[in-house]
């Protein structure tokens, strides 16, 4: 710890001191889903969210899917604090033990066949702003748990206009942008496949001076619990028997809308 005269000597010499961590709380929690309470929760934000977009996807989303519980895989889930309703969700599957699921579907470009993956799906959010920060905040979770588990390429597959988010979050194409593939897991629905460097990442929002830097990296959300719900309570594993009992106006300003 500084004593006041290294204190002083920082200031005559012209040295800046610490700015303390600017602190945010959110109206609600994102945490990993451990148990299957949860997991329906998760289940029934995406089948709704989808279900807004192609209601025959409605029914088809509305139970659990055996990726769910794939030990390769991971969901996020964004829990309202007053009430613990659902109001975000998101599924990533990786390549650290066994290859994507996907790979059997698409062609890989070499660098990122070759290096490790985060590959996003099952995203769903509430309408509203209330979802719009849930989905940025589930973002900014994906980022943080890829950091963590040395992951390099966010991988997304979307379907026009919700590019759009992407192209903002800079999110860049893997195949030429008119190019979209149709693939079985997302039931045909024909994909833009973009992908995300996650260590370049505050490097390359810094020199672009994107509007979301400060909410992804200069501020700290404590209300991200994705490490904290891996321990306690939170590390049971995702079994069908358990049963365990300000920044909002930035999407005025980017116009991001809602999947």
């Amino acid at each position: 710890m500084r004593n006041s005269s290294t204190r002083l000597v920082h200031k005559s010499i012209g040295i800046d001191q610490p700015r303390p961590v600017e602190q945010e709380e959110l109206p609600f929690r994102v945490r990993i889903v451990r148990n299957e309470n949860q997991l329906l929760k998760a289940v029934h934000i995406r089948s709704e969210a989808y279900g807004r977009h192609w209601p025959s996807l409605y029914e088809s989303l509305g139970n659990p899917e055996p990726q769910d519980r794939n030990p390769n895989s991971l969901i996020f889930l964004a829990e309202q604090k007053n009430d613990n309703s659902a109001i975000g969700t998101m599924r990533i599957d990786t390549n650290l033990i066994t290859p994507l699921p996907i790979s059997h579907d698409i062609d890989l470009p070499a660098d990122l066949a070759s290096d490790t993956i985060a590959y996003v799906t099952r995203l769903g959010v509430k309408q509203g702003r209330i979802g719009s920060l849930a989905k940025l905040t589930l973002f900014k979770s994906l980022h943080r748990y890829c950091l963590a588990k040395q992951i390099s390429w966010i991988l997304v597959g979307v379907h026009p206009p919700n590019d759009k988010d992407y192209l903002r979050l800079e999110f860049k194409d893997i195949y030429a942008p008119d190019v979209l593939v149709p693939i079985p897991s997302s039931f045909g629905i024909p994909l833009r496949f973009m992908a995300f460097e996650v260590v370049s990442a505050e490097r390359l929002w810094r020199s672009t001076k994107n509007p979301l830097y400060t909410f992804m990296f200069k501020k700290y959300h404590p209300d991200v619990e994705i490490f904290s719900s891996v321990s306690g309570m939170w590390s049971h594993p995702r079994r069908a028997q358990a049963r365990l009992s300000e920044s909002v106006s930035i999407f005025d300003e980017l116009g991001i809308p809602l999947i």
